[in-house]
């Protein structure tokens, strides 16, 4: 089993980004909003076997230097490679046309000569802060795609999967504008992605969108609110079948039905601490490691509820997946972390890694005074809602 920080590469690049951005927050918002949308679209995925046409009509202005559109897409629902069609621009005007298993997301590209390339206008797949010369639209019937002289799109046309689409990317323009450097980025896309099953739940936009969140561990209180809120139809769907028994067990998980296992593990002086010693009080099991990023960032959000609720029958116990005892010891003397820390230098074959199948961090486990499990992977307000909720 391997532990990961993101499951996926642009979810952590995303993260980091957020995290890392500075300046005003007119900035931040923009570049906020073009980093969750670009990343979203990266992470898609495909499903569903029906035949569904589409046309796409492009349109440039004749300043535009671009000489060829390039179209990539997944070909059908078994997550290979994209499938990357090419066209030439001519008088300004381009089109592709075609038919896919279903509805699904389409990246566009302008491709323009280097010796006509401005370095401002430059952009490439990864670099997920420029959207010029770049489209992003769901492959639905017939999509006229506009670019101004700054190679920014705009759509018109399309079936419900596009407007679902642009419904998202309104949504996520909102919540950016109110964003800070501060803002947690995922939490932020869970409610564009909320709003958007509430909108549109017979959609494979909100089914596509929803994946996001089951990659890896999955949170049942963000994840089951969600399928619930899908028709019956999604569903249905084969992508929300593959991860549905995974839904079903985090759900049995946090029903306060399961006794949390047993470990002991040596704190940072070497002794050995049982969860069991925790019994008769709230404990929030926190999986971390000094080299996870997110994990650091979450730390004062955890330290926050840790004050707020220590002298209300509530503990924090930390368990590392280092390997490297200066790393680890350093990190909780820069994060002033007071909760006792437990570490057997195994990483994810660590005893209570495997005990709780931990499969990426930052992630917890919320253990009532009776031993009994009744949360997971709160991190955030989440943490905090769900404390208020349990501790009066």
């Amino acid at each position: 089993m391997k532990v990961t920080v993101c499951k996926k590469t642009h979810k952590k690049e995303l993260l980091k980004q957020i995290a890392a951005r500075k300046g005003s927050n007119l900035k931040f918002n923009r570049d906020m909003n073009k980093l969750m949308i670009w990343a979203t679209a990266c992470m898609l995925p495909v499903l569903s076997n029906a035949q569904t046409s589409y046309t796409i009509k492009g349109q440039l202005p004749a300043s535009h230097k671009a000489v060829k559109a390039v179209m990539s897409y997944p070909p059908d629902d078994k997550g290979g490679k994209y499938k990357s069609d090419t066209t030439l621009i001519k008088n300004g005007q381009f089109r592709f046309s075609g038919s896919i298993e279903r509805p699904q997301l389409a990246e566009l590209n302008l491709i323009v000569p280097r010796s006509e390339a401005k370095p401002d206008r430059q952009q490439s797949s990864d670099d997920g802060g420029n959207m010029k010369n770049v489209g992003l639209f769901y492959l639905d019937g017939d999509v006229n795609v506009t670019f101004d002289s700054e190679g920014m799109a705009s759509y018109m046309g399309g079936g419900n999967e596009q407007k679902a689409w642009e419904y998202y990317g309104r949504e996520v323009s909102k919540r950016s504008k109110d964003a800070d450097k501060n803002t947690d980025g995922m939490a932020m896309l869970a409610g564009a992605v909320r709003e958007v099953i509430h909108a549109y739940p017979d959609s494979y936009v909100a089914v596509d969108l929803l994946d996001i969140f089951t990659q890896a561990a999955i949170n049942p209180d963000l994840v089951g609110p969600m399928y619930d809120g899908l028709s019956k139809r999604m569903q249905q769907s084969e992508k929300v079948l593959n991860w549905k028994p995974k839904l079903d067990k985090a759900r049995i998980f946090v029903s306060g039905n399961m006794t949390a296992p047993e470990f002991t593990i040596n704190d940072t002086e070497g002794k050995p601490v049982s969860l069991s010693a925790y019994r008769g009080n709230y404990v929030l099991v926190d999986f971390w490691a000094s080299w996870c990023v997110p994990c650091r960032q979450e730390n004062p959000n955890v330290l926050a509820a840790y004050e707020k609720y220590k002298d209300k029958n509530f503990k924090v116990l930390g368990v590392s997946l280092d390997t490297k005892k200066e790393a680890w010891l350093k990190a909780i003397k820069e994060d002033k972390l007071p909760w006792k820390q437990l570490c057997d230098f195994k990483a994810d074959q660590g005893k209570a890694t495997k005990a709780y199948e931990v499969s990426s961090i930052p992630s917890n486990v919320l253990i009532d005074p009776t031993g009994k499990i009744v949360g997971k992977d709160l991190r955030g307000g989440e943490l905090h809602n769900r404390l208020a909720e349990l501790i009066k």
